[in-house]
């Protein structure tokens, strides 16, 4: 059975395109206002990477804050059961999946069959999501491709103290003033993000397995923090951590079959 995911997120549109267990194609690009009109185009650019056409694909199914955009839709889920879906499949052995996306963070525990047990979802402000460390990258000129070469760089820490985005970049600017390096300042971003992450995970106990996913997930410099301060293995997602609401959306319209 042929199933597309397609995840509309803050930042970005996500797509995953399964036959049964066998990924065939991936596909991402920026969320716009005009997503919903783009989106048939998105479609035939998935079918057309999986070797497919767009007839071929038997159902679709749609996630994430614009999951009401997508018309070609047959039924929508919502994200933590896709997380939760997704990292039991891919990582059987993670109980806890820690989504870390544009705009908020995401803590799942699910069971062995991809239930979601509990989950704890803020999206009140942009601290500790993807957007922050945008934010604060921008402020110093730092392209979020470059955070993890450029933070490798980093001599001491330096503390940041506030948890609001807004006032962070501030908080930063004033360091720039005082003749902090960029290499520091990018450690610290990325530090202090990693500990907004924890705490929220931490409200769980202790867990012994976990994955990171969302765009998050990409950033060494994040994740190795939170290896160091979460207690548990940590296990690294198979596929782009971007792709998790995708993917599990689209295996959830396999089960429809």
């Amino acid at each position: 059975m042929i199933s597309l995911g397609i995840d509309v997120g803050s930042l970005f549109t996500k797509a995953v395109l399964l036959d049964d267990d066998q990924m065939l194609a991936s596909a991402m690009r920026e969320t716009t206002g005009n997503i919903s009109g783009e989106m048939e185009e998105f479609i035939n650019e998935v079918a057309s990477r999986g070797g497919v056409s767009r007839q071929n694909i038997e159902v679709c199914v749609s996630a994430g804050q614009g999951e009401d955009l997508v018309e070609q839709a047959d039924f929508s889920e919502d994200t933590v059961v896709c997380i939760a879906m997704a990292s039991r499949h891919l990582l059987p052995e993670s109980e806890l999946a820690v989504d870390v996306g544009g705009q908020s963070i995401t803590t799942v525990i699910s069971d062995t069959e991809g239930e979601v047990a509990n989950f704890m979802h803020n999206d009140k402000c942009a601290s500790g999501s993807g957007r922050f460390i945008e934010v604060i990258s921008s402020a110093l000129g730092v392209n979020m491709n470059d955070i993890d070469e450029i933070a490798e760089k980093a001599q001491k820490t330096i503390p940041v103290s506030t948890q609001c985005a807004v006032f962070a970049e501030s908080e930063i600017v004033s360091y720039v003033n005082q003749g902090e390096a960029v290499p520091d300042l990018i450690a610290a971003v990325c530090e202090a993000v990693a500990r907004m992450v924890v705490s929220q995970a931490l409200r769980f106990g202790n867990i012994k397995n976990y994955t990171v996913t969302g765009g998050v997930g990409r950033i060494s410099a994040v994740v190795n923090v939170l290896e160091k301060r979460l207690q548990g293995n940590y296990y690294s997602f198979p596929i782009d951590p971007r792709l998790a609401v995708a993917y599990g959306a689209s295996l959830l319209g396999q089960m429809e079959e």
